[in-house]
């Protein structure tokens, strides 16, 4: 049976081919991000990454742009002559212009010109009210506060302009007004069911009063707000469960009675598979207040807002022929391998790359052959010992996995097969018995006088007392040629593809046993479970929740397994997988014993040496290699007996070679000679083992991508060598490092006899020695034609399918998680960008309403980025530069030599003058494009000058990612600065700016440079992101006091309570008073730590309430390298309470208004301060 054709019939037959169950004409692309001209008259829209025009009334609509870049958001001018637009084809995403033409009633296209010049994302707003600037929002200059800013820029160019201090999003106004609307909020707009503090609102700000209004305070989503010539707003709420359109009366706000009304009531049917993806978005009126465009599923809408009894009409929308891509496109994969396994023989190798199976020689100069052509995920292969199977795991598109295994139906030298030997000539009976007398005289000769062991004249021995039927077996035994399977997998013209193991759930990590009668695989979420090949019974040996790291020993009937425990701890378990007498399994037993993570167990041939990583030394997540012998005998050698001992076992593993073809035994014959062939079986000393585990490795970095060579001579691992990583080994005693390979490598593989090393590094597979020296690429020359409607219905059936297995609640929240994902497939095979598909499967993540999804990456467009520099300044546009406001400690201009200073003027960068011949002053941003890294000349005038002579300096303008570290650390010393007056130096600061390892160690610097001789501390994590070292800090804060010391010398009246010996605490302890700030950006792990102090009484809670976004998260990739997110793992306080979507409360709620960030205030850091010296003076 040949592959191809096999896999085609099974993705017809389930439906999951694009082509087979959608009209090619649906195949639109997803339409987005409407726009409406002033007068109402024409819409233009996003759809298959380009902006196309229609009239309002429908119709054929016509390509505006042609770029394999996507453009998103657009927006008309007031006088309806030119859009605004942003696009990603530049790099970043930024804003771009696009004259209209009016044709009848036709827009074409005209000039095309850009106006931001960024490596941020700029995301478009409005216009102000002249409609000679365009609002926008951005996260120009990342600072502590988890949201963009607001912008403004002229259309021709020039300073991009802040549009007030305070932080917002989606700014835009109207004509008729000044104000300027916008929203605030954890910006989340697929989650249509998300009640808390993250929640998005509308505010206005009115620039002439500097006076801020917050319109709506519902506690779930409203956002683009749409601004009429009458003073009312239109805009998108989910107040009614789904996402639909609302209008808000002039001068009123949401609190206000009967000043909402609902214009639309789009909602699920309960009798049709039709789903709304939550309702109404992107949304935009036209200018004149008339028409409002939206879109509801993959279908355009307007709205009617002159007539109060107006419904929803839906836009007819064909697109134009030119949309129509080619249903399949060439890629070359040569360089997307992503594992490799080496043939039993060493002679050939199988290699995945984009989820296609190939084969092909070791040798030089041979082919690559293609096992596998499928739209599906083909992975984890493997071997049979034998080397004459080849197993994997493939989804089908009906389930994730199931599991086959792949042989050789017709090769190369089938095609021309060796002749039949020519029949033998008769003889003569002389001639016969003459020739015979000549080979007994030679046989003789040879001999010499040596007799046989049963001496002259013995009996023959049983194997000699043969029949002649037997005699002629034996010959024919002898004389059958050997098959050289790896020439015949590499020379391969057809395969047979067959399931080993179907299930309609998840099975994957195929390993067959070393002896070839048993394969073991993983089911569910990790599960093991062993198959018996000849009899196709499944036994479960271990249910687990996670996926365990397993290795079969050389016996065939032991597995050495980590597997992880509700602790989350991880132990080393030897696992017995014959029954007992009582048909029972024996229980596992733990080998490592330890309350830290032991993984990546490797076993022996022998079993009597056994390696793993752990960081039971260590901090969390970093490993070392440790060792047990599970044999006694081997601790009591000496030094030199035991080098003695691994080097005979490295020579006998040496001599192992690929045992013969395993055959079925299909008459049940010979069951003393199978009985015969069983290994075996290994004994192991793992009563105490961990008792007698020891230190292999210790280093700075974390060791990953364990083996241990079969004689346990040689220990391969990943480390960190002066700060890069390598691919390396050591011997027994962790001496003699080699290193193998510089740099990275994945799915690293040890032959049979621990002579050849394989790995893939670079998107190529290779081998080597476990001790360096000369490496063999083993390239494949792969182009494939990948089918894209195909390969979409791949995409969305992993993700959908994985998301739904691994969801955290094993309800998925009470949805019909079936009929969610085949609703959502029919709008995923409409789309035709990445972008599209993103932004779909969020919005299906969205209905289970859980933080931490996200789906990102995989093969969209992407272009260089314009990697502008920055020079850790704030900065006032002037008429002939700009004027610099401060100066950031340790930014470029603060390092640089002959610095200009707060108040001088920057006239140049480079060879350019910030002032054009035409007298246009250019952005300041826009003038560093490029320029991140590089040293360049600027040219200033001191504020000082009296005649405006400049002064030339050299600057190296720094990247953002330095830039906003830099501002982090200015803005934590500012609010530093104000506790310390405020508290008149009573109170220390210190901000925690996310929960990982390297954030401990600041707050552990930072927490003696801020508390110490302090009576209390403001501890702040606002803003803080999340991770997983809560306790470790709680380690520091809540650490009693137990006892104190005095030495000799001391003065005991300067002695305090909380005087204890560092040296005996694994973290600095701080016991005195402390406040927790927290806001609706604290997330997920700061969530956690916020609930804590709550739960041990530790402090007070000063804020707002936490986001509510607490669940632990992993991810898995699709078969273009699309990442998804997908949260495994919830989280409760004790009395049950599940701290997703139940942030912590603060003690004493402190709002964050625009109107304080506009003045520079910080009042929750002020109650918090009051409230701490109120209890210190109580």
């Amino acid at each position: 049976m040949f592959v191809r054709s096999r896999i085609s019939t099974l993705l017809v037959l389930s439906g999951v081919c694009s082509a087979a169950s959608l009209a090619q004409d649906t195949r639109q692309g997803l339409i987005q991000h409407p726009s409406i001209s002033p007068d109402a008259s024409h819409i233009v829209f996003s759809a298959a990454g380009d902006l196309w025009s229609i009239p309002q009334s429908g119709g054929i609509a016509e390509r505006l742009t042609v770029h394999p870049g996507i453009e998103g958001q657009s927006r008309f001018l007031h006088d309806g002559s030119k859009i605004v637009f942003e696009s990603n084809r530049d790099g970043a995403q930024n804003l771009y212009t696009l004259d209209l033409i009016e044709d009848g009633d036709r827009v074409a296209p005209g000039e095309l010109d850009r106006i931001t010049e960024s490596d941020r994302a700029m995301m478009l707003g409005g216009f102000s009210q002249d409609g000679e600037r365009v609002l926008f929002s951005a996260y120009l200059y990342r600072e502590i506060y988890r949201h963009p800013r607001m912008y403004s820029a002229a259309l021709d160019g020039g300073p991009m302009e802040r549009v007030t201090d305070a932080f917002g999003r989606g700014p835009a106004t109207h004509a008729d007004t000044e104000d300027v609307y916008f929203v605030r909020g954890y910006y989340y707009p697929h989650r249509v069911a998300y009640r808390g503090p993250g929640n998005i609102d509308i505010f206005k700000y009115s620039p002439s009063t500097e006076r801020f209004t917050q319109l709506t305070q519902f506690d779930g989503n409203d956002f683009e707000p749409n601004i009429l010539p009458d003073g009312s707003m239109v805009y998108i709420s989910s107040r009614d469960g789904q996402y639909n359109l609302v209008r808000l009366a002039p001068g009123k706000t949401d609190q206000d009675p009967g000043a909402v009304r609902q214009l639309t009531h789009f909602k699920p049917s309960n009798n049709t598979s039709d789903t709304i993806a939550h309702g109404v978005r992107d949304l935009q009126v036209s200018a004149d207040g008339s028409t409002a465009v939206f879109v509801v599923w993959n279908t355009l809408y307007t709205l009617d807002l002159t007539n109060d009894r107006a419904k929803p009409v839906a836009v007819d929308v064909t697109l134009a022929e030119d949309l129509a891509k080619a249903d399949s496109y060439r890629k070359n994969i040569s360089r997307e391998v992503s594992e490799a396994a080496v043939h039993p023989s060493g002679k050939a190798v199988a290699e995945i790359a984009r989820s296609e199976l190939f084969v092909r020689s070791t040798s030089e100069d041979h082919p690559t052959i293609r096992v596998t052509d499928t739209p599906f995920r083909e992975r984890d292969i493997v071997w049979s010992p034998d080397g004459t199977k080849l197993y994997y795991t493939a989804d089908d598109g009906a389930s994730l996995g199931n599991i086959y295994e792949v042989t050789v139906a017709l090769a190369r030298e089938d095609l021309n097969p060796e002749p039949d030997p020519e029949p033998e000539v008769e003889e003569t009976e002389a001639e016969s018995q003459s020739e015979a007398s000549e080979e007994e005289t030679e046989a003789e000769d040879a001999e010499g006088s040596e007799e046989s062991e049963e001496g002259e004249g013995a009996e023959p021995t049983n194997d000699e007392e043969t029949t002649e039927d037997g005699d002629e077996e034996s010959e024919a035994k002898e004389e059958e040629p050997k098959v050289d399977y790896a020439k015949r997998w590499s020379e391969a013209l057809r395969f047979e593809i067959s399931p080993v193991v179907e299930s309609d759930t998840l099975v994957f990590s195929p390993m067959p046993s070393p002896d070839g009668t048993k394969l073991l695989y993983l089911k569910d979420r990790g599960d093991i479970v062993v198959r018996d090949l000849e009899t196709g019974d499944d036994q479960v040996i271990m249910e687990l929740w996670s996926d365990p790291d397993v290795q079969w020993a050389s016996d065939s009937r032991h597995l050495v397994v980590a597997a992880q425990d509700l602790d989350f701890n991880a132990d080393v378990f030897i696992v017995d997988t014959q029954p007992g007498d009582d048909g029972e399994l024996p229980e596992p037993v733990n080998i490592s014993r330890h309350p830290d993570i032991d993984h990546s167990p490797q076993l022996s041939h022998d079993g009597k040496v056994l390696t793993f990583l752990s960081d039971r030394d260590n901090e969390n997540w970093e490993f070392d290699v440790y060792a047990v012998f599970l044999d006694r005998e081997l601790e009591g050698m000496a030094g030199y007996e035991l080098d003695q001992y691994i080097k005979d076992a490295a020579a006998a593993a040496g001599k192992l070679k690929p045992i013969d073809p395993v055959e079925s035994d299909e008459n049940g014959d010979d069951e003393e000679e199978s009985e015969g062939k069983e290994s075996e079986s290994l004994e192991f000393d793992a009563e105490d083992a961990y008792l007698r585990v020891r230190r292999i490795t210790s280093t700075p970095e974390s060791e990953s991508d364990l083996l241990l060579t079969p004689g346990a001579d040689r220990i391969v691992f990943s480390t960190v060598i002066d700060g890069s990583r390598h691919y390396v080994s050591v011997d027994h005693r962790g001496r003699d490092r080699k290193t193998i390979k510089s740099g990275g490598v994945g799915d690293p593989r040890l032959s049979l006899n621990g002579k050849t090393l394989s790995f893939v590094s670079g998107g190529q597979a290779a081998t080597t020695s476990p001790t360096g020296g000369k490496t063999t690429s083993l390239p494949i020359d792969a182009t494939i034609t990948i089918d894209r409607d195909a390969e979409l219905a791949q995409k969305f059936h992993e993700a959908s399918s994985r998301f739904g297995l691994t969801f955290y609640h094993p309800t998925m929240k009470g949805l019909d998680w079936d009929a969610i994902s085949e609703r959502y497939r029919e709008l995923v095979m409409q789309t035709r960008t990445q972008q599209a598909f993103l932004r779909l499967m969020d919005l299906m993540w969205g209905e289970v309403n859980g933080s931490h999804t996200a789906t990102r990456g995989g093969d969209g467009y992407s272009a260089g980025s314009s990697a502008n520099g920055y020079l850790g300044i704030d900065f006032t546009a002037m008429d002939n530069g700009y004027r610099i406001d401060a100066i950031i400690k340790g930014g470029p201009i603060d390092e640089m030599k002959n610095a200009p200073s707060v108040g001088d003027v920057i006239v140049a960068i480079g060879e350019h003058q910030l002032v054009g011949d035409n007298g246009q002053l250019m952005d300041l941003h826009a003038s560093l494009a490029h320029m991140s890294g590089d040293e360049v000349l600027i040219e200033y005038i001191p504020s000082d000058s009296i005649d405006g002579e400049s002064k030339l300096a050299l600057v190296t303008p720094t990247s953002f990612g330095r830039a906003s570290v830099l501002r982090y650390d200015d803005e934590v010393m500012k609010r530093r600065e104000e506790v310390d007056e405020l508290s008149n130096g009573r109170l220390g600061y210190l901000h925690i700016r996310g929960m990982g390892l390297a954030e401990v160690r600041d707050y552990e610097r930072d927490l003696y440079a801020a508390a110490h001789g302090k009576e209390g501390l403001i501890i702040d994590v606002r803003d803080n992101g999340g991770g997983w070292t809560t306790d470790i800090l709680l380690a520091s804060l809540t650490a009693p006091n137990h006892a104190y010391t005095i030495p000799r010398g001391a003065d005991p009246a300067k002695v305090e309570p909380d005087n204890y010996p560092r040296d005996r605490r694994l973290i600095y302890a701080y016991s005195r008073p402390i406040n927790v700030l927290i806001n609706q950006h604290s997330f997920s792990n700061a969530e956690i730590f916020a609930h804590s102090i709550r739960t041990a009484n530790r402090g007070t809670l000063i804020g707002t309430q936490t986001f509510g976004g607490v669940i632990s998260t992993g991810s898995f990739r699709l078969i273009d390298g699309t990442t998804v997110r997908r949260p495994f793992r919830g989280w409760y306080l004790p009395d049950g309470t599940d701290m997703e979507n139940n942030g912590a409360k603060p003690d004493i709620d402190v709002p964050q208004t625009p109107t304080d960030e506009a003045a520079g205030r910080d009042p929750q850091l002020e109650a918090a301060v009051n409230e701490l010296l109120g209890r210190l003076d109580g």
